[in-house]
């Protein structure tokens, strides 16, 4: 059982990450629900709990103390192949972090639900979209020019 209001924003900021992933299901927030979104769709069935941290950036041991029971409910659902428990936190300023719920630990997931790389010299992996570099213009005989034909 959750304790306080239910998580409206982090609802409102998941919803457009799992449509990319496939259809979704949203469960009418209530004293007893344990999970927020499914998802379905080409041979995945994606058990999702949406919570509020308040240090999302702290390392993860310190987020699975603080979600220990929500952890351990989760792991309860079945598991599988096609099954991705998982729990989606997020903070006040708009960021999400994804988590697959397995047997023994939690792996961090990117927004699509791929693994993400495991980096020990960071304290978690953020999404970041930057615009695209636009072609600059390189000054005739600089370095960076191609030359063409023979220069003899």
């Amino acid at each position: 059982m959750t304790r306080g209001r239910h998580p409206d924003q982090g609802r409102a900021l998941a919803e457009p990450v799992a449509k990319h992933r496939g259809v979704v299901h949203m469960i009418e927030p209530g004293q007893n629900t344990l999970l927020d979104i499914v998802i379905t769709g080409s041979g995945i069935f994606g058990a999702v709990a949406i919570r509020r941290a308040q240090r999302l950036h702290a390392p993860l041991p310190d987020l699975e103390d603080g979600f220990n029971d929500l952890i351990n409910q989760i792991r309860q659902l079945p598991s599988g192949d096609q099954i991705s428990r998982e729990i989606w936190w997020y903070n006040r300023d708009g960021h999400l972090r994804f988590f697959r719920i397995e047997g023994t630990g939690l792996v961090e997931l990117a927004a699509d639900g791929s693994p993400l790389p495991d980096r020990q010299d960071k304290g978690w992996n953020r999404l970041q979209v930057r615009q695209a570099e636009t072609k600059r213009e390189v000054p005739r005989g600089s370095a960076g020019e191609v030359l063409t034909g023979s220069r003899t």
